[in-house]
C-alpha cells in the first residue's frame, strides 16, 4: 500500500511549456502536482537549446522570447507548489490498481493517481 504522503493526484513527465500549464491547471483545481522532468531546471528544450529564440505564436503575445515564456510560465506554476523531480527521466510505468500509478526513474518510484 502506498503512503498517503507519496501519493500525488496528477503526476505530469515532462517540465517543459506544456507540462508547466499543466501544473498551473491542476493546481487551480487542488490537485496535489509533481512534475518529473529529464534536465535539471524546467523549461524542457526551450530553455535547454533555444532559451533566446523569439516566439510568435503563442496567444497574447506579438513576440516573446523562450527564457520569458519558461520563466512566466513557471512563475504561474509554482504559486501552487508543485513537487519537481528534477534530473529524472521515467524508465518503467505500472498500473497497480484502480486508481494508482507507479512511475520507476533511477532516483525511485513516483505514486500518481493520473
Amino acid at each position: 500500500m502506498v503512503s498517503q504522503t507519496d501519493m500525488y493526484d496528477v503526476t505530469i513527465v515532462g517540465g517543459g511549456p506544456v507540462g508547466l500549464y499543466a501544473a498551473y491547471y491542476a493546481g487551480l483545481r487542488d490537485c496535489r502536482t509533481k512534475i518529473i522532468e529529464t534536465y535539471p531546471q524546467v523549461g524542457g528544450r526551450l530553455i535547454s537549446m533555444y532559451p533566446e529564440k523569439e516566439i510568435f505564436d503563442v496567444a497574447g503575445h506579438t513576440m516573446i522570447v523562450a527564457k520569458d515564456l519558461v520563466d512566466r510560465l513557471t512563475a504561474q506554476a509554482v504559486q501552487y507548489a508543485p513537487t519537481m523531480a528534477l534530473s529524472e527521466r521515467v524508465t518503467g510505468l505500472r498500473v497497480l490498481g484502480e486508481r494508482t500509478i507507479e512511475l520507476e526513474t533511477p532516483g525511485g518510484l513516483h505514486y500518481s493517481q493520473t
